[in-house]
């Protein structure tokens, strides 16, 4: 892992988010786009940093997480930025939107860091892991209990046919299937923009 005793600038930052979105819209691999990065930018430190993010990446890792092992030169709204680009599948527009914010910001000092002592484990990246697994609960339970009011309108009742659509558990059953469902829906929807 690099020291961070380097200095990165702003000036750094929009060109290698520029050229990143630019590789990003030409399809072209995440781990091409680090190793071209790493071989164009001028500063050692930067060049350093996305050494390591590319390791990272190949090992599995997510953008942000990689980007985030660096507090003192990558600030949160810059993980913040990245981690909705992956989320969203929309990471070219995630460094356009940081090019333009550092291009802005050419002549200033870098954005402010987190403390020295941040913690180490990320929690934003837990609680989208926890979101999605609860998304995909609520789903499975949804199905489940639409699943199961339709099998009891299936199965035959006492008197050998089909159970009775006036019986209230069945319906019960579909009616919070359905309302889960469309939950799911409406908010995963929601969710892309």
């Amino acid at each position: 892992m690099a020291a961070e005793t380097g200095q990165v600038t702003n000036a750094d930052l929009a060109m290698v988010c520029r050229q990143f979105a630019t590789l990003t819209k030409a399809d072209i691999n995440i781990l091409e786009i680090l190793e071209t990065l790493r071989a164009q930018t001028q500063n050692a430190f930067l060049r350093e940093i996305l050494e390591q993010v590319q390791e990272d990446v190949e090992m599995g890792h997510t953008l942000a997480t990689s980007f985030s092992r660096y507090p003192n030169t990558f600030s949160p709204f810059f993980i913040t930025m990245i981690r909705e680009g992956e989320l969203e599948g929309e990471l070219d527009r995630a460094f356009d939107d940081l090019a333009d914010h550092f291009e802005t910001r050419m002549g200033e000092t870098p954005d402010s860091r987190r403390p020295a002592r941040a913690p180490i484990f990320d929690w934003e990246a837990a609680a989208s892991a926890f979101q999605w697994i609860f998304i995909w609960t609520t789903a499975l339970l949804g199905v489940c209990a639409l699943g199961a009011g339709l099998i009891w309108y299936a199965t035959p009742g006492d008197g050998g046919g089909p159970g009775l659509p006036g019986d209230p558990l069945p319906n019960v059953l579909i009616f919070i299937g359905i309302v889960m469902g469309l939950g799911v829906l409406l908010f995963t929807r929601g969710r892309r923009r």
